[in-house]
């Protein structure tokens, strides 16, 4: 691989290129939700920081540096991700292992490459490696990983360059979804696109799912159809639609409530950008804009479907359950 068989990010590449080129020392930090491509990034990184004639698009992918890292057998490049034997990466392992290591040059390159997942690293291991971030030797790169900015030590972050992973495009996404699931049907692609949120790893898995895709696409429509529905209506097909889905009701209810969210957060900020639904955005938009729609009946919805999902736990009458969500639904957003 190189960095251009990576989708995206081009402002990111254009960074990496550089750095690599300039055989620059330090740290540098991915930052970006999980399944953004932050691991995959940060390994195409180390193995251009490693190889033997790079260029600008990263790695050669011939010379025997680039050949021991794809065989996982360099020395040169030290993984520290999810501990498979504890919540955390333990302070003693930072203190032990990976601060004596860096001091070492590297054996095959002329880079030791450490990448480490600052999401299980504590605030204690985290300060055992400030030291090394701070006063790197020349031949070392840090590269650090993180899905959540805020739980990065102020320490840390001033140490490195930060990197952060923008949304993805829904056509980047749909060129990912093709390399990743060749056979997901095009529909069902464009679903995942619409409604990943800009996140490569959530649609993947969204567009796998397949049906529960559709299925989420169809609970949208019944959501919205709510409001100017008929109690016959109601009480017929959508009602009709939870019987023949009762045992995906808990999967239904999470989406209501997030349909209900997004309904929220445009009622509060109308150009919000960040919502679950985007594919079904303007009809979300036209239905809290309207008067009727206040947070003190969106909050007596949640409550609906809330109760819906007590009833489920103590086995009450699921037609009975589900039509009173429906018509509560109904009631306040009418």
């Amino acid at each position: 691989m190189a960095f251009s068989d990576l989708t995206g990010q081009n402002g990111i590449k254009k960074t990496l290129s550089a750095a690599v080129s300039e055989r620059q020392s330090g740290t540098f930090m991915f930052i970006g939700p999980v399944g953004s491509g932050r691991h995959a990034f940060a390994e195409e990184f180390a193995k251009a920081l490693m190889c033997d004639d790079p260029g600008e698009d990263g790695a050669c992918g011939k010379c025997n540096c680039c050949k021991y890292y794809d065989a996982g057998t360099t020395p040169d490049v030290v993984k520290v991700y999810k501990p498979a034997d504890s919540k955390n990466i333990k302070v003693s392992y930072i203190k032990e292992t990976i601060v004596p290591e860096a001091i070492l040059r590297p054996q095959f390159s002329k880079t030791k490459v450490f990448i480490l997942d600052c999401d299980y690293l504590g605030t204690e291991s985290q300060n055992a490696l400030l030291k090394s971030l701070e006063e790197p030797p020349k031949h070392v790169v840090f590269i650090l990983l993180s899905s959540n900015r805020d739980m990065v030590l102020d320490t840390v972050l001033s140490r490195a360059t930060e990197l952060k992973i923008e949304p993805y495009t829904n056509d980047e996404i749909l060129e990912i979804l093709k390399k990743n699931v060749p056979d997901c049907p095009e529909q069902t692609a464009r679903i995942a696109a619409d409604n990943c949120g800009g996140v490569p790893g959530k649609a993947i898995t969204m567009a796998k799912q397949g049906e529960d895709v559709d299925l989420r696409r169809k609970v949208a429509e019944l959501f919205l159809e709510i409001p100017e529905a008929s109690y016959l209506k109601i009480l017929k097909e959508q009602a009709e639609f939870m019987n023949d889905h009762k045992d995906d009701a808990v999967a239904i209810a999470t989406d209501v409530m997030l349909l209900i969210d997004d309904l929220m957060r445009l009622k509060g900020i109308p150009d919000c950008k960040k919502i679950t639904f985007t594919e079904h955005r303007l009809k979300l938009e036209k239905l809290a804009a309207s008067p009727k729609t206040d947070m003190v009946k969106l909050g007596k919805c949640v409550a609906a479907v809330k109760e819906f999902l007590r009833a489920l736990e103590v086995n009450a009458n699921y037609d009975a359950a589900s039509c009173a969500m429906l018509l509560k639904i109904h009631e306040e957003l009418k």
